[in-house]
């Protein structure tokens, strides 16, 4: 009833579950979804859409407060992401484990 795949998932994830989950990856990728928001808000701000917003993008001082703000949410967006991996995989795990015992 349980794949190869899902068996060697299981045998995997049995051993680092109980490692910290402080994975590179997924924190790699969350950072790169949240740096290409940031990004595009940057682009947004430099081709004028939105007037109002780009006269206070351009008002002293801003710029710095604009990077430290984009590198913040992206690291927040990579935090998460990596959580979210790591619960989803614990579910899969849990899962498995159960359809397991039902044999």
């Amino acid at each position: 009833m349980i794949s190869p795949e899902e068996e060697k998932f299981y045998a995997q994830w049995e051993k680092e579950r109980l490692q910290p989950q402080y994975k590179r990856r997924p924190f790699l990728r969350g950072l790169s979804v949240g740096l290409s928001l940031g990004v595009l808000v940057l682009l947004i701000t430099e081709f004028d859409w939105y007037e109002r917003a780009n006269m206070q993008v351009n008002s002293r001082g801003n710029e710095i407060w604009i990077i430290i703000s984009i590198l913040v949410i992206s690291i927040g967006f990579g935090w998460f992401y990596q959580q979210f991996t790591s619960e989803m995989n614990e579910q899969r795990y849990q899962e498995l484990k159960h359809i397991k015992s039902k044999k």
